[in-house]
């Protein structure tokens, strides 16, 4: 069994704002679609997908360090995550 008593704040910041940011990517042609049924222009519309692409990777980081941050606090209390792993 293993233990995660601590975590990298800024590496796991760095991992989730790609996810974030990846997510984002993946969904953006649902927001560009779902912008211009409102009947904005299309330069309205990209605009606004790219704000959110961007958005989303920044909030990604700020989650991320936040999470790790928290997580390592809380760790020290109660011990961290125990993990059983076994070798393949």
């Amino acid at each position: 069994m293993m233990r995660i008593t601590a975590l990298n704040s800024m590496s796991l910041a760095k991992v989730l704002s790609l996810m974030y940011l990846c997510f984002a990517i993946v969904f953006s042609p649902l927001i560009l679609f779902m912008v211009s049924m409102d009947g904005i222009g299309l330069t309205e519309g990209i605009f606004v997908t790219v704000f959110f692409i961007v958005f989303y990777g920044i909030a990604g980081a700020i989650a991320g360090f936040l999470i790790g941050t928290v997580y390592n606090i809380v760790a020290k209390q109660v011990g961290g995550i125990e993990m059983d792993t076994e070798t393949a």
